[in-house]
């Protein structure tokens, strides 16, 4: 894959999850202030949210499919892998907010950069 093609489906890609992230800061807000979740569950409730999203998002928007396979058979492969990757995600949200003392819309943010590579990496390798 040439590298100006590589580089415009990543932009592709980041612009894909924007309706998904900007759905998840204010959802995990209000899951925090306004419900009273914890803040570890209100982050993880979210990122299920986003990957469902950004799935359908990268398979319409972003990747050219190279076969005929059934969404909901595609779906289970997509999810696990990014729920993983999600769960590090997860696990680097919850060490930032914990123990370091982050504020939890800071460390979902700081979140958001660190992991959309690798996300984008695994996403391009299942629906491609």
């Amino acid at each position: 894959m040439k590298i100006n093609h590589r580089a415009r489906k990543l932009f592709q890609f980041l612009a894909a999850g924007l309706p998904a992230f900007l759905l998840a800061v204010p959802g995990n807000y209000a899951l925090v202030e306004w419900a009273g979740v914890s803040k570890s569950l209100a982050y993880a409730i979210m990122l299920v949210c986003q990957v469902t999203m950004n799935y359908f998002m990268c398979r319409w928007f972003v990747f050219e499919k190279k076969n005929a396979r059934a969404w909901y058979i595609e779906l289970p492969a997509f999810a696990s892998g990014i729920l993983v990757i999600r769960l590090l995600d997860w696990t680097v949200y919850i060490a930032l907010v914990h123990y370091v003392g982050i504020y939890y819309i800071v460390a979902q943010l700081f979140n958001v950069f660190v992991f959309a590579v690798l996300k984008f990496i695994f996403s391009e390798k299942i629906l491609t």
